[in-house]
């Protein structure tokens, strides 16, 4: 009997210490947490910091220092990130929907799987960047700089290129459906794989652009000519 009754009260002990340290735990997260943001906005930085999974939709960022800041599977619905600098940001699978990146710095920022549709990113700079796989559906990418980007598998349908600089991206099997390509630059960019359907080529550099394996349904080249290959119709 007074075995079993040891055994009981040392159970309980076990129990509360554990409960301790897990209350203890979750306030040191929400501590961080709640520190960073309040770091955020009384330095207007966050350098290398951990955001990962963190809430911050409708935040405004605008003009943050986040340089190497970690926002893995953050939440960045309709933040404001005007002027931000994301130089080597991890933004994987990162919730960007119409997210405010007017002019951000986004040089070799890590974008893969992330939601950046209808997002506004007019004039910034994306040179290096990871977007494997990205959703970019119906985003203002208009005067944005792409140089040496990533952007493999991305959903491009729909998005605005006008006058975007792509010099050397990879673009290999991106769905450009739909997508806005008025004086884009594409000079050495490599588009193997992409289905260029109905796309007006006709202002675009294309010098040096590799082009293997692409569908071209009533393709329109910057010669004048209308190009079908691969396409199901002809």
């Amino acid at each position: 009997m007074k075995l079993t009754t040891k055994r009981f009260f040392i159970s309980v002990i076990l129990i509360l210490i554990l409960g301790l340290l897990t209350t203890t735990t979750i306030h040191k997260r929400y501590s961080l947490h709640a520190y960073s943001l309040a770091q955020i906005k009384a330095t207007g930085a966050c350098l290398a910091c951990s955001l990962a999974g963190s809430d911050l939709q409708h935040v405004d960022l605008s003009g943050t220092d986040l340089r190497g800041a970690n926002l893995k599977g953050a939440n960045l619905k309709a933040t404001n990130l005007e002027g931000a600098n994301l130089n080597g940001a991890i933004l994987i699978e990162a919730n960007l929907y119409r997210a405010n990146l007017y002019e951000a710095n986004l040089t070799n920022a890590v974008l893969s799987s992330a939601d950046l549709s209808k997002a506004y990113l007019v004039k910034s700079n994306l040179s290096g960047a990871n977007l494997t796989e990205a959703s970019l559906s119906r985003a203002d990418m208009s005067n944005s700089i792409l140089k040496g980007a990533n952007l493999s598998k991305a959903d491009l349908s729909y998005t605005n290129l006008h006058f975007t600089n792509l010099y050397r991206a990879d673009l290999t099997k991106a769905n450009l459906t739909g997508a806005k390509l008025l004086n884009t630059h594409l000079l050495e960019s490599i588009l193997d794989l992409t289905d260029l359907s109905g796309i007006d080529l006709s202002n675009v550099n294309l010098q040096g652009t590799r082009l293997n394996n692409v569908v071209y349904c009533q393709t329109q080249f910057p010669d004048g000519a209308i190009i079908n290959v691969g396409c199901p119709q002809f």
